[in-house]
C-alpha cells in the first residue's frame, strides 16, 4: 500500500477505507490534484497541510468561475460536489477550522431552447431502439455483432451502468435467467437488481457463439478476449449509433429505460432500478418528447371537455 504522504492521499484512501470503487477514487483524486495545479500556477498554494489554512472561499470561487470558461454545469457541479467533500473531510479531522467550501453552491441549469435540445436527445423511442439492435444483428451477425445487441438488451432490461455490466461473469448468467442478479454497483457496494425477462434471449446467442467458458470468465469480452472495458463497448456502439445518426453513447439506454419506467410505474419505481438513493437524482433521467407532451395534454379530462364545449 502507498504511503500516505499528502491530504489528497489520507482523503483518497479514506474514500478506499469505504469501500469506494477504485475508478471512484481515482475520479476524486484526479480533480483534487487539477485543483491544485490552478492554485499553484494562480497563488502559489498547494494542497499541503501547511497551505490547506491559508485556501479560503475566494480560491474556491475563483477555480469556480475558471471552470465556467470551458465546462458544461454538470461538469462543474461534479467539480463542487468533490471539491465540498474534501474540504468537509479536511474540517472533520482537524485539518483546518473553517470550510472554504461553503460559498460553493451546485449551479441549476436555466431552460433555454438549447437545454432542452439537449435533453431531447437523451433518450431513444421504442422505434430508435428497434432500429438499432437491427443495424447491429444485420443479416448475418458476428460475434462482437451479438455480444453488443445482448449489451443493449441487458441495459434496457436492467438499468446497469457500462461499467456495471463489464465486470459481469459468466457465472452471473444463471442469476440473469432468474431476473434477479446480484451485482456490483456504482459506490462499491452488492445489491439485487431486477432484470428483464427479454434479456437472456439476447445474451443466449452471443455465450453459444463463444463455446465452452468457465464461469469465472468475463460475460462479455473484446475482440482479443479479454474483459470488454466502458471505452471500447463506447466505440462499438458509437460506429452503429452513427450509422443511424442517433446519438452515440452507453448511458443513453440508461436514461430511456427510466423514463419509460416512469412513465409506467412512477418515480419511485424508477428510482429503485436504477439504483438512485434520491428520486431527486432519477429526475435527471426523465425526458419526454414533444409529441409525449402534446398527446398528454390532448387527452386529459379537462381537454376533452373544452373540445366538447368549443364544437
Amino acid at each position: 500500500m502507498a504511503a500516505v504522504t499528502t491530504p489528497i492521499d489520507f482523503f483518497e484512501a479514506h474514500l478506499g477505507a469505504e469501500d469506494k470503487r477504485p475508478a471512484t477514487v481515482r475520479q476524486y483524486g484526479d480533480l483534487l490534484h487539477r485543483f491544485e495545479l490552478y492554485l499553484q500556477e494562480n497563488y502559489r498554494l498547494s494542497l499541503t497541510s501547511d497551505d490547506l489554512p491559508h485556501i479560503t472561499g475566494m480560491h474556491l470561487s475563483a477555480y469556480l468561475q475558471h471552470l465556467a470558461h470551458d465546462r458544461e454545469i454538470s461538469t462543474r457541479n461534479n467539480y463542487i460536489v468533490i471539491l465540498k467533500r474534501f474540504f468537509g473531510y479536511m474540517l472533520s479531522i482537524g485539518a483546518i477550522r473553517q470550510d472554504p467550501s461553503l460559498v460553493l453552491h451546485c449551479i441549476r441549469e436555466k431552460t433555454t431552447p438549447q437545454t432542452i435540445e439537449r435533453s431531447a436527445g437523451k433518450l431513444y423511442s421504442t422505434e430508435d431502439v428497434k432500429l438499432l439492435l437491427q443495424e447491429i444483428l444485420g443479416a448475418r451477425p458476428r460475434r462482437t455483432d451479438l455480444r453488443d445487441a445482448a449489451i443493449v438488451a441487458l441495459i434496457l432490461g436492467s438499468g446497469l451502468r457500462a461499467f456495471e455490466v463489464c465486470a459481469l461473469n459468466v457465472s452471473q448468467m444463471e442469476q440473469i435467467r432468474s431476473g434477479t442478479l446480484f451485482c456490483l454497483r456504482k459506490g462499491g457496494s452488492w445489491a439485487h437488481v431486477s432484470v428483464a425477462g427479454f434479456v437472456p434471449g439476447y445474451i443466449e446467442p452471443y455465450l453459444q457463439s463463444r463455446g465452452p467458458v468457465g464461469p469465472d470468465a468475463p460475460l462479455f469480452v473484446s475482440q482479443k478476449g479479454g474483459r470488454l472495458d466502458r471505452k471500447a463497448l463506447w466505440s462499438a456502439l458509437a460506429a452503429k449509433q452513427s450509422r443511424l445518426e442517433l446519438k452515440t453513447g452507453v448511458h443513453i439506454f440508461r436514461h430511456t429505460l427510466l423514463t419509460a419506467v416512469d412513465q409506467n410505474g412512477g418515480s419511485a419505481l424508477a428510482r429503485d432500478i436504477g439504483g438512485h438513493t434520491s428520486v431527486h437524482v432519477t429526475n435527471r433521467y426523465m425526458h419526454s418528447s414533444m409529441e409525449e407532451r402534446l398527446d398528454v395534454l390532448n387527452s386529459t379530462e379537462l381537454a376533452r371537455s373544452l373540445a366538447v364545449s368549443s364544437k
